[in-house]
């Protein structure tokens, strides 16, 4: 298997703290952090992200500083995938750690930019929504994709998301990781 060359995040390199080690040795990893933090980044991350918009739009910056800190992280889940992150997580579960495998300068500095949106309004916002959105890239970019991940909520990223799920199912179901998609997606009905 080959690793792509990760994108430049819009031209920017990795922030401050963020881990840019080579992949994984273990090839059940590997393909647990690519496959399934793929899927997390795209119907997890980017969904709350879409929250933190609408929150700071609506001017409501206790909402958007909530959702940021599940955002960050759910986003460090993803991170932590690389080396010892749970795979399996469920909403509002206590026992899941989203910081396993995440060094701890990451997880700081991650949970200080949430926090940092307390204050931010107007053209604070703005930035602070930017640094967000870099945070994330920062994550999608160490999945090491050729190409940056498609935007699943919209008419062709949707084709392509299933797509990706189906170019890493063979390959997970061959090592004994569970699928990207849920069962009653993938059952016939009949």
């Amino acid at each position: 298997m080959t690793h792509p060359v990760p994108h430049p995040a819009e031209g920017t390199a990795p922030a401050a703290g963020v881990t840019t080690a080579a992949p994984p040795a273990d090839l059940r990893r590997l393909l647990a952090f690519r496959a399934h933090g793929a899927a997390r980044l795209l119907l997890g991350c980017r969904a709350r992200l879409e929250d933190i918009e609408g929150a700071v739009a609506a001017d409501q910056p206790e909402v958007a500083v909530l959702m940021a800190y599940d955002l960050v992280q759910f986003s460090l889940s993803v991170r932590g995938l690389r080396t010892e992150g749970e795979l399996s997580y469920g909403r509002d579960e206590a026992a899941f750690d989203p910081f396993a495998g995440v060094p701890a300068a990451e997880v700081e500095a991650a949970l200080l930019l949430a926090a940092e949106g307390a204050g931010a309004t107007g053209a604070r916002a703005e930035e602070w929504l930017e640094r967000l959105r870099a945070h994330l890239r920062d994550t999608e970019q160490l999945l090491g994709y050729g190409e940056p991940l498609p935007d699943v909520r919209s008419a062709s990223g949707l084709m392509k998301g299933f797509r990706l799920a189906r170019t890493w199912q063979p390959h997970l179901e061959r090592v004994g990781l569970p699928g990207l998609l849920p069962s009653a997606w993938t059952r016939r009905a009949d």
